[in-house]
């Protein structure tokens, strides 16, 4: 199954039979099978007819709709769950501070656990005090999470090891690009840039899997309510910011696969002062955005892709059932 990105401007997605087609002056330029697609993102200005939504819905397949230069403005979600009970369940889990406090730890468990695996590979190519002290910050705060009292205690675990790992991400990045910090609205630099809209594409994704699945993605755990937050699914994001968004974007700077050629700066429009790929760029990034998600690795033979749908139907069935939640963990 694939994700389909449309990024041409002007574009006209259209339904023929079982088929998406994607259109512009009246040439074709994709066909693709509806039974081989998983879901449709729209970049800017794109069209989408009436019959070809009405397709997309029946079928079960998501459409989510991003600004030109990869913000997420919103998505269309069939209405496949009718799954009540869950919904009822997932609230008094959140609402019962053990068992939420519970869920927000396996969550940073995961994320801690697979942050340090990232820092370990690094360390065995390119040997580094920085990043060995590094991931014992982390190895630590693993410890200390996990015997947190509180949510706010966690939450500062969880604070002090992000820091001291945004400190060793500066030394992973061998590139003549900048980086002195994780910058998030606006991302000033290109590296924040691309971690910025690395995690909006796995987020959104999340999503739509946590709303097939029966749950409320805007009440999470690890992340509070807050008005026009998709909570859960930034939850279910954060084992997978660095086993698929952060080594992805070492490896396209690193290996000079994106330069600083590829961005520039907005000046006008949306958010002044940020940072932007170019649009030949951007179809490059998606390009090795979807080879990253759906290449095997050693605790995922399907893909990272299908390792977050799991993690989806993992907790679905912890917060149903009563059971302990363990996310996806590469561990060091």
């Amino acid at each position: 199954m694939a994700v389909v990105y449309v990024k041409e401007q002007g574009a006209i997605i259209r339904k023929h039979g079982g088929r998406i087609l994607v259109e512009k002056d009246e040439a074709l330029l994709l066909e693709i099978p509806l039974r081989q697609t998983d879901s449709v993102a729209v970049f800017g200005n794109v069209q989408v007819t009436t019959q070809a939504l009405s397709e997309l819905l029946d079928r079960g397949i998501p459409l989510a709709l991003y600004t030109r230069y990869g913000r997420l403005k919103g998505h269309l979600v069939p209405d496949l769950s009718k799954n009540v009970p869950l919904r009822v369940a997932q609230y008094r889990a959140a609402l019962d501070a053990e068992a939420s406090l519970e869920f927000a730890k396996a969550v940073v468990g995961a994320k801690l656990r697979n942050a340090g695996r990232l820092l370990a590979d690094y360390r065995s190519n390119y040997p580094s005090d920085l990043l060995a002290s590094a991931g014992e910050a982390l190895r630590n705060a693993v410890e200390r999470a996990a015997a947190a009292a509180n949510h706010g205690e966690l939450l500062g675990y969880e604070g002090s090891a992000a820091a001291a790992y945004f400190g060793a991400f500066a030394a992973m990045n061998r590139s003549p690009l900048p980086f002195d910090g994780r910058r998030k609205h606006p991302a000033t630099d290109p590296i924040n840039a691309l971690l910025s809209l690395g995690y909006t594409l796995v987020m959104n994704e999340i999503r739509a899997a946590a709303e097939g699945a029966g749950m409320e993605p805007h009440l999470g755990f690890l992340h509070k309510v807050d008005y026009g937050r998709p909570s859960l699914a930034l939850d279910l994001l954060e084992p997978f910011r660095s086993p698929v968004v952060d080594r992805l974007t070492l490896r396209l700077v690193n290996e000079r696969i994106l330069t600083a050629e590829d961005f520039a700066t907005r000046q006008a429009g949306g958010t002044p002062g940020s940072v932007i790929l170019l649009p030949d760029s951007f179809r490059k990034y998606l390009e090795a955005y979807e080879a990253a998600v759906s290449e095997p690795r050693e605790r995922a033979p399907t893909g990272l892709r299908d390792a977050w749908r799991a993690d989806v139907e993992r907790l679905a069935a912890a917060i149903r059932d009563g059971g302990g939640f363990a996310p996806y963990c590469e561990g060091e």
